[in-house]
Protein backbone atom coordinates (compact mmCIF):
# COMPACT_ATOMS: atom_id res chain seq x y z
CA UNK A 1 0.00 0.00 0.00
CA UNK A 2 1.36 3.54 -0.60
CA UNK A 3 2.74 5.84 2.37
CA UNK A 4 1.13 8.46 3.11
CA UNK A 5 3.24 11.06 3.28
CA UNK A 6 0.69 13.26 5.73
CA UNK A 7 -0.55 10.57 8.31
CA UNK A 8 2.95 8.46 8.36
CA UNK A 9 5.34 11.22 8.45
CA UNK A 10 4.49 14.45 9.69
CA UNK A 11 5.99 17.35 7.45
CA UNK A 12 6.17 20.88 8.94
CA UNK A 13 3.11 23.02 7.41
CA UNK A 14 1.21 19.79 6.03
CA UNK A 15 -1.81 20.92 7.38
CA UNK A 16 -5.73 20.27 6.19
CA UNK A 17 -5.21 23.67 3.79
CA UNK A 18 -2.74 22.05 2.05
CA UNK A 19 -4.53 18.89 1.68
CA UNK A 20 -7.59 21.13 0.66
CA UNK A 21 -5.01 22.70 -1.91
CA UNK A 22 -3.91 19.40 -3.56
CA UNK A 23 -7.80 17.89 -3.52
CA UNK A 24 -7.79 18.22 -7.72
CA UNK A 25 -4.05 16.94 -8.35
CA UNK A 26 -5.32 13.79 -8.86
CA UNK A 27 -5.95 12.56 -12.65
CA UNK A 28 -3.32 15.39 -13.61
CA UNK A 29 -5.71 17.74 -12.13
CA UNK A 30 -8.53 16.44 -14.02
CA UNK A 31 -7.08 17.17 -17.24
CA UNK A 32 -4.46 14.70 -17.81
CA UNK A 33 -1.22 16.54 -17.52
CA UNK A 34 0.69 16.42 -14.51
CA UNK A 35 0.05 13.84 -12.36
CA UNK A 36 -0.82 14.44 -8.67
CA UNK A 37 2.45 12.03 -7.37
CA UNK A 38 5.27 14.30 -9.14
CA UNK A 39 2.99 17.39 -8.07
CA UNK A 40 2.72 16.85 -4.27
CA UNK A 41 6.75 15.50 -4.19
CA UNK A 42 7.23 18.98 -5.15
CA UNK A 43 4.33 20.54 -2.49
CA UNK A 44 6.80 18.14 -0.14
CA UNK A 45 9.89 19.66 -1.44
CA UNK A 46 8.27 23.40 -1.07
CA UNK A 47 6.87 22.52 2.15
CA UNK A 48 10.10 21.54 3.44
CA UNK A 49 12.55 23.77 1.87
CA UNK A 50 10.61 26.55 0.10
CA UNK A 51 10.14 29.98 0.72
CA UNK A 52 7.61 32.38 3.04
CA UNK A 53 8.40 35.23 2.50
CA UNK A 54 9.38 36.49 5.66
CA UNK A 55 13.17 35.81 4.17
CA UNK A 56 15.51 38.56 2.73
CA UNK A 57 15.37 39.35 -1.12
CA UNK A 58 19.03 36.95 -1.48
CA UNK A 59 17.57 34.52 1.37
CA UNK A 60 14.08 34.17 -0.71
CA UNK A 61 16.19 33.95 -4.02
CA UNK A 62 18.68 31.35 -3.16
CA UNK A 63 15.78 29.12 -0.99
CA UNK A 64 13.64 29.51 -4.09
CA UNK A 65 16.35 28.59 -6.22
CA UNK A 66 17.42 25.56 -4.37
CA UNK A 67 13.99 24.18 -4.15
CA UNK A 68 13.58 24.88 -7.84
CA UNK A 69 16.73 22.89 -8.67
CA UNK A 70 15.40 19.65 -6.31
CA UNK A 71 12.34 19.61 -7.85
CA UNK A 72 13.69 19.70 -11.27
CA UNK A 73 16.02 16.77 -10.47
CA UNK A 74 13.06 14.76 -9.21
CA UNK A 75 10.78 15.75 -12.20
CA UNK A 76 13.65 14.59 -14.65
CA UNK A 77 14.23 11.44 -12.61
CA UNK A 78 10.12 10.64 -12.43
CA UNK A 79 10.19 10.89 -16.43
CA UNK A 80 13.25 8.98 -17.11
CA UNK A 81 11.53 6.25 -13.97
CA UNK A 82 8.07 6.57 -16.06
CA UNK A 83 8.17 7.95 -19.44
CA UNK A 84 6.19 11.37 -18.56
CA UNK A 85 5.02 13.30 -16.00
CA UNK A 86 1.48 13.63 -17.06
CA UNK A 87 -1.32 11.47 -16.46
CA UNK A 88 -2.46 11.05 -19.93
CA UNK A 89 1.35 9.75 -20.84
CA UNK A 90 1.47 7.45 -18.16
CA UNK A 91 -2.03 5.94 -18.39
CA UNK A 92 -2.07 5.62 -21.99
CA UNK A 93 -5.19 7.62 -22.59
CA UNK A 94 -6.76 11.13 -22.62
CA UNK A 95 -10.40 11.20 -20.63
CA UNK A 96 -10.86 14.70 -22.35
CA UNK A 97 -12.35 12.29 -25.39
CA UNK A 98 -14.98 10.10 -25.52
CA UNK A 99 -13.00 7.24 -26.61
CA UNK A 100 -10.03 8.21 -23.60
CA UNK A 101 -13.03 8.31 -21.16
CA UNK A 102 -14.01 4.73 -22.50
CA UNK A 103 -10.56 3.29 -21.80
CA UNK A 104 -9.70 5.33 -18.20
CA UNK A 105 -12.99 3.64 -16.86
CA UNK A 106 -11.78 -0.07 -18.41
CA UNK A 107 -8.59 0.71 -16.45
CA UNK A 108 -10.45 1.73 -13.06
CA UNK A 109 -12.69 -1.35 -13.66
CA UNK A 110 -9.66 -3.60 -13.62
CA UNK A 111 -7.15 -2.09 -12.03
CA UNK A 112 -9.09 0.01 -9.47
CA UNK A 113 -7.84 3.19 -7.98
CA UNK A 114 -4.65 0.84 -7.32
CA UNK A 115 -3.95 1.97 -11.20
CA UNK A 116 -1.80 4.51 -10.26
CA UNK A 117 -0.13 3.24 -6.99
CA UNK A 118 3.55 2.30 -8.61
CA UNK A 119 3.63 6.32 -9.32
CA UNK A 120 2.51 7.10 -5.47
CA UNK A 121 4.87 5.27 -4.06
CA UNK A 122 7.94 6.03 -6.06
CA UNK A 123 7.11 9.67 -5.21
CA UNK A 124 6.14 9.42 -2.14
CA UNK A 125 9.54 7.34 -1.36
CA UNK A 126 11.72 9.90 -3.32
CA UNK A 127 10.52 12.49 -1.58
CA UNK A 128 11.12 11.36 1.80
CA UNK A 129 14.39 10.46 0.45
CA UNK A 130 15.52 13.55 -0.57
CA UNK A 131 14.03 14.97 2.56
CA UNK A 132 16.43 12.84 4.33
CA UNK A 133 19.36 13.84 2.53
CA UNK A 134 18.80 17.56 2.91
Amino acid sequence: TPININREHQLPGFESKINMAATSFGGGIYWGSLCGAPAGMAMAMGLVHGVDGEESLEEFQEKKANCNDVCKSLMKEFEEAFGSINCNGLLGVDWRTEEGRAQLKELRDTKGIGMCEEYIDWATKRALETLGEG
